[in-house]
C-alpha cells in the first residue's frame, strides 16, 4: 500500500510537474546557473566539512559520509530552486520522494541502524583505529570502522567484522585509553613463612624488573588465607598494549620466584597426606560384636504420667512384691 501511494504521488508530481506557459531561453539560463553555483556551493561545503571533522573526530568514514550528505543536501536545494524557476510544482515530488525514503529506510532498517551506530561511534570516539579493545568476546586492534561495520585485527592475526549496531550496544572496553595498565599476581607462600620478610622480597623482586613502571609504584599486599598457603597479591603498572601485560607478567614471574628462592621462602603448593594404614589398632572392637541394646531415638522422649497415675503404679509394685514374699495362710 505505501508502494502504490507513493507511485500515486510520483504520477501526480509527474501530471502537475510544469505549468502551462512556455519556457523562455533566459528561463533555461537561469535554472543552468542555479544548478552549476549549488554544485560548486556544494563541492566547497563538502571539503571544508570533511577537513573540520577529520580535525575533530579524526579521518574516517565518518567524516567522508557527512562531507558528503551537505554536499547532496545543498545541491538538492538549489536543484530544486532551479526546479522553482522552470515553474515546476516541487511540493508533490518531495512529498513522493520523501514517502520513498521512508519506505527504503522501513527495507533497509538494519543497514541503516548500522550505518548511524557509526556515526555515533565515530562522534563520541570510545577508541579510534589502532586502539586495543575488547568489544564483547572479540579482543583485538581497531584497524576500521566503516558505514557497517568495525573491523578487528584479533590477538592471532585473524580479521573479525562486527555490526556497528552490537558494538555501540554492547559493553566496550578500551585497553589503551591511557598509556599505562595496571595487572595482579597471586603467589602463595607457606603457613610458616616469615610474612613481613615475604612482602620485602616480593617488593623488591617488583622493582627488579624494568618493564614494570616505577609510578605508580608496585605492591605487594597481603590477601587472604588460602586452603595450602598465605596468599600475596602482587599490583603492579605496565604499558597498556596486551605484548607488554604478557612480557611483563613474564618477567614478573621470572623475579617473584628467583627472589623467594635466593631467600629460602617456600612458594606453597596443595599437598595431601598419605596414611600407609600401619601402627594403628587393626581389631577396634576387640574381635567381637556385641548386641545393640535399644535406646529412645535422640530428639524423641516418652510422656511423662501425671503424679496421681505414678503413686498408683509405685503402690500395685509394692502391694504386689509382699504378697509375692508373705508367708502361706
Amino acid at each position: 500500500m505505501t508502494t502504490l501511494a507513493a507511485t500515486d504521488l510520483l504520477a501526480q508530481a509527474s501530471d502537475n510537474a510544469i505549468l502551462d506557459e512556455a519556457l523562455t531561453l533566459s528561463d533555461w539560463l537561469q535554472a543552468g546557473i542555479i544548478v552549476a553555483a549549488s554544485l560548486v556551493l556544494a563541492v566547497v561545503v563538502a571539503r571544508l566539512v570533511r577537513r573540520v571533522l577529520t580535525h575533530v573526530v579524526g579521518p574516517g568514514f565518518a567524516a567522508t559520509v557527512t562531507a558528503r550528505l551537505a554536499a547532496y543536501l545543498i545541491f538538492l536545494v538549489g536543484l530544486f530552486y532551479a526546479l522553482t524557476s522552470l515553474g515546476v510544482q516541487v511540493g508533490p515530488l518531495i512529498g513522493a520522494i520523501g514517502l520513498g525514503g521512508l519506505v527504503l529506510a522501513l527495507a533497509l532498517q538494519k543497514l541503516v541502524e548500522n550505518f548511524f551506530s557509526g556515526l555515533i561511534l565515530q562522534a563520541r570516539r570510545p577508541f579510534k583505529v589502532g586502539d586495543t579493545a575488547l568489544l564483547g568476546d572479540h579482543l583485538g586492534i581497531v584497524i576500521d570502522i566503516d558505514s557497517r561495520t568495525t573491523v578487528l585485527r584479533g590477538l592471532d592475526n585473524t580479521v573479525v567484522r562486527l555490526p556497528n549496531s552490537d558494538v555501540a550496544a554492547g559493553p566496550i572496553i578500551n585497553l589503551t585509553t591511557e598509556p599505562l595498565r595496571r595487572s595482579e599476581l597471586e603467589v602463595g607462600v607457606a603457613y610458616d613463612t616469615n610474612l613481613q620478610a615475604a612482602a620485602q622480597c616480593l617488593t623488591e623482586a617488583l622493582g627488579q624488573v624494568q618493564r614494570v613502571s616505577a609510578d605508580p609504584p608496585a605492591q605487594a599486599l597481603l590477601t587472604r588465607f588460602g586452603a595450602s598457603s598465605i596468599d600475596f597479591t602482587l599490583y603492579y603498572w605496565h604499558g597498556s598494549g596486551v605484548p607488554e601485560e604478557l612480557a611483563t607478567r613474564h618477567d614478573v614471574i621470572l623475579s617473584a620466584h628467583q627472589s623467594l628462592a635466593a631467600a629460602g621462602i617456600t612458594i606453597a603448593f596443595p599437598q595431601m597426606v598419605v596414611w600407609s594404614g600401619q601402627g594403628e589398632d587393626a581389631q577396634p572392637y576387640h574381635g567381637r560384636a556385641d548386641a545393640i541394646p535399644a535406646s529412645s531415638t535422640p530428639g524423641v522422649h516418652a510422656p511423662k504420667q501425671p503424679a496421681l497415675a505414678r503413686q498408683l503404679s509405685r503402690w500395685r509394685i509394692r502391694t504386689g512384691f509382699i504378697r509375692r514374699f508373705a508367708p502361706d495362710e
